[in-house]
């Protein structure tokens, strides 16, 4: 089943709960507040959400309303994701949001506080793979934008053989690094996890090793390019991909 990765994120004044801006983005439409979840992608893998000096949030859709709006809990509070991050995550039961309407996250904090949302959109139920699972370290040269989306190309730390392959899991790390996700030539949709900002990181273990399905697939000399969400503007990511050789 296909998944894909959006995020919110903005910084704002104390108060009650405050929409939060959808983070401009290239693979699904967004308009201010709103994220317009995709007609083939009707429902919700999981969230997390992040606030500096955070509260209170809540997600939202007309969908979510005729029953009631999630309440977050729990969510992390700090500038970086935690070890673990505390995320909800409920591939094998998502969550109905309704095609084509607007996705919102709002939230609260106790003073000027700067909110990031990741939400993993998907198709219905996400089922893992088995198979001979391979994990490569890849580099990159990018220098990110901060609090944008920046995409930037991956250098492969070992030479695959010819052939085609699927990406069954993912790990990242950069200094202040929110999230990533790839970008797969000829796909639209895009796939991501939770960064870190340490090898000693611990990880979610949905994101890894085949158990959120395949992620999407390349051929050796085609490979995919990664988005990286970042606090501050740096350089210097690495990516860990979980492989399957399917050809």
């Amino acid at each position: 089943m296909p998944f894909t990765l959006v995020a919110f994120l903005e910084s704002q004044n104390a108060g009650t709960l405050l929409n939060i801006a959808g983070l401009a983005d290239p693979h699904v439409r967004v308009s201010g507040d709103d994220i317009w979840i995709p007609a083939a992608l009707p429902m919700m893998a999981g969230y997390y959400v992040i606030i500096d000096a955070g509260t209170d949030a809540r997600i939202e859709s007309p969908t979510l309303r005729t029953l009631a709006p999630i309440d977050v809990c729990p969510f992390d509070v700090g500038t970086e994701p935690g070890s673990p991050p505390l995320a909800k995550l409920q591939q094998l039961s998502p969550k109905t949001l309704g095609p084509t309407e607007a996705l919102n996250l709002k939230a609260t904090g106790t003073a000027k506080f700067r909110t990031v949302g990741l939400i993993w959109l998907c198709d219905g139920p996400l089922a893992p793979v088995t198979g001979e699972i391979f994990t490569v370290e890849c580099s990159t040269t990018l220098t990110t934008t901060a609090l944008a989306w920046s995409n930037g190309a991956l250098t492969f730390g070992q030479t695959l053989p010819s052939g085609r392959y699927a990406v069954v899991g993912m790990r990242a790390k950069s200094t202040t690094l929110l999230a990533a996700r790839l970008v797969f030539p000829g796909y639209l949709w895009r796939p991501g996890c939770i960064g870190n900002d340490s090898d000693q990181d611990i990880e979610r273990d949905e994101f890894r090793h085949g158990r959120l399905g395949v992620w999407g697939e390349f051929d050796h000399d085609v490979p995919p390019t990664v988005d990286f969400l970042t606090v501050s503007a740096e350089s210097g990511a690495v990516v860990w991909l979980d492989l399957i050789k399917i050809a």
